[in-house]
């Protein structure tokens, strides 16, 4: 019985009630969080995908007024003359001209001219360090056209800076470069990008710039940690963590005439806020409603629950045979109309008690006076009975003793006839007196070493025999009972398989026990057998399947053999064949040994 199925109404109703209201709030409260989630993703999509768009536009324009600057610069027919004759000049004239095109930006920006190898020739504004070998073929690189365009962010010390230029040709063959080298960027313009952006989004909101291969991001300042962005990825929303900080919802969009992504965050946590604020408040409200209807539902049960307790407990102590006080209630409704029917019923129940116990003890005097009816018709028996008997058989003996020689053949023998069938009687009489006292002697409970019982009993039965009989006896498992009825039970059994092998030429008789969930002693023997269809009958008094001229007996030895077996618990069977054996099965209780060492009876399955 499990843990469950024993607890009573009084507590399983309120506990399914809350089980009911925690699995109903539950759901509701998962199905609001997903659709609030759903919702709330969806605006933070279309709010970064707006402010992505935006940052894209404004940065786009800024850098299309540096490409037109630049390839306005890169028309000056005195660029290519420079790079032609590398007159002092020229270059000074175009350095001058180098600063006023940088204007204010001359801070964190330089107009440089290159020769065809990507040698600096002259510079302007902001003093940037010689490239390296390397590093001008990727820069020729990205502006290996005669038109402007905007190159890849790189590395510039603890900032970015890009390119903006492209080649100058004479000929139909390059002779050098027009390059505007910047930073990213200057504090002021970066403070002004991020107002711009709390404007559209929000103050929580960042914003970071990188080449569209993923490499070389910053947030218009400093360099920062790797973005997990690249072109195939830009256009839809995205979520990553980056640099060590909390995970953002993310929106990359491409900058038009530049090889750059502009991607505006927004913390995961501050979008998801109101979902999570609807979580916290409606697990308060599903507590606060799950001990309201847990009350509830204790207050609702106790008022059902306590009368019906009180009609179980009057009807458990009415089942223990208990006095049974009537149910007081004053209700009218099912309940209280069951307490009224059960104060009838055990009204009733009391009265046929009474009843009963008055009939039982009428019933318990008269089997008495049966009893002592039967105990003295059972002394009439064995005394009035016995001295005819016996003084029938003295006379006999007397006859045989005295006169026997004179007596003729015919005589003799009737006189003989006379003696057994007297004797007989009187083992008739002795054993329906051991079977009627079988049914009125007390039964003791002890423990009985069934194979010395077996064994002693066999002896004596082979002995006596008149012919020569093979025992086999298997080890037999103890049994409880009274060691006397069961001596009885084993030497009945053994005398007749005894006797009824007396016209074989190797009379075997095997005892033994099979034990499978039950032990059963049974007795086998190859003597006559028996018919099946007549097995019944084998257990009858007076009930014989062989004439007494071919086996003696009176016919109540096995009736014996069933009322102890009976009267200790057990059941007893036979099977055999004509003049093929037979075997006789009985079962007793068995011994077993509880935890304290001590021997108990085994109920029987």
């Amino acid at each position: 019985m499990s843990l469950w199925s024993r607890q009573s109404i009084a507590v399983k109703l309120p506990v399914a009630l809350a089980a009911l209201l925690l699995v109903l709030g539950g759901a509701m409260t998962t199905v609001s969080y997903l659709e609030v989630r759903r919702t709330v993703v969806g605006l933070a999509a279309a709010r970064l995908y707006q402010a992505a768009n935006q940052m894209a536009s404004v940065l786009a324009a800024s850098t299309q007024q540096r490409i037109i600057a630049v390839q306005q610069f890169m028309q000056r027919a005195d660029v290519a003359e420079f790079m032609r004759t590398r007159d002092p000049a020229i270059a000074q004239k175009l350095n001058a001209a180098a600063v006023t095109h940088l204007g204010a930006a001359a801070a964190i920006a330089s107009l440089e001219v290159w020769d065809a190898s990507g040698s600096r020739l002259l510079s302007g504004g902001s003093t940037f360090e010689e490239l390296t070998p390397a590093t001008r073929e990727h820069f020729k690189n990205d502006l290996n056209t005669t038109t402007a365009r905007i190159g890849r962010l790189r590395p510039d010390g603890e900032r970015l800076s890009y390119l903006v230029g492209g080649r100058i040709d004479a000929n139909g063959a390059p002779i050098g470069y027009v390059v505007e080298r910047r930073r990213l960027a200057n504090p002021a313009q970066a403070q002004q990008t991020l107002a711009l952006l709390t404007g559209l989004i929000g103050s929580e909101a960042s914003i970071v710039v990188g080449n569209d291969d993923g490499t070389a991001w910053t947030d218009l300042s400093m360099p920062v940690a790797a973005v997990p962005i690249s072109r195939d990825r830009a256009g839809q929303l995205l979520e990553y963590e980056r640099g060590g900080r909390p995970p953002v919802l993310a929106w990359a969009t491409s900058i038009a005439g530049a090889p750059w992504l502009v991607a505006v965050e927004f913390p995961h946590a501050v979008v998801l806020a109101p979902a999570d604020r609807l979580v916290f408040r409606a697990t308060v409200l599903a507590v606060m409603l799950l001990l309201v209807a847990a009350a509830a539902g204790w207050v609702f049960s106790r008022r059902i629950t306590t009368p019906l307790l009180h009609v179980t407990e009057a009807a458990e102590a009415a089942a223990e045979l208990r006095h049974v006080a009537p149910i007081e209630t004053d209700r009218h409704d099912e309940i209280g109309r069951l307490a009224e029917a059960f104060n009838v019923m055990m009204e009733r129940v009391e009265e046929a008690r009474l009843d009963l116990e008055q009939r039982v003890d009428a019933r318990t005097a008269e089997l008495t006076a049966v009893n002592r009816e039967l105990e003295s018709f059972s002394y009439s028996v064995s005394h009035d009975l016995r001295a005819p008997l016996r003084a029938i058989v003295g006379f006999v003996q007397i006859l045989d003793e005295d006169h026997g020689d004179t007596l003729a053949p015919d005589a003799r023998r009737s006189l003989e006839r006379v003696k057994v069938n007297a004797t007989r009687m009187g083992q008739l009489i002795d054993d329906l007196l051991t079977f009627a006292r079988i049914g009125r002697a007390p039964l003791s409970r002890e423990r009985v070493d069934v194979t010395h019982l077996a064994r002693t009993v066999a002896d004596e039965a082979i002995a006596a025999a008149d012919h020569a009989v093979e025992l086999v006896l298997e080890p037999l498992p103890p049994c409880m009972g009274e060691p006397v009825l069961i001596k009885q039970v084993l030497a009945n059994l053994i005398s007749n398989a005894v006797k009824f092998t007396a016209r074989r030429d190797r009379a075997k008789v095997t005892i033994g026990a099979t034990t499978n969930g039950e032990t059963v002693y049974f007795v086998r023997d190859n003597g006559a057998g028996f018919d099946e269809r007549f097995a019944e009958k084998l257990f009858g008094v007076f009930q014989r399947l062989h004439r007494t001229a071919e086996f003696e007996g009176t016919g109540v030895g096995l009736a014996i053999v069933q009322r102890i077996v009976n009267r200790h618990g057990g059941r007893v069977w036979a099977e055999g064949r004509v003049n093929e054996g037979a075997t006789f099965y009985f079962t007793l209780p068995q011994v077993s040994v509880s935890r304290s060492g001590k021997h108990r009876v085994a109920a029987h399955q």
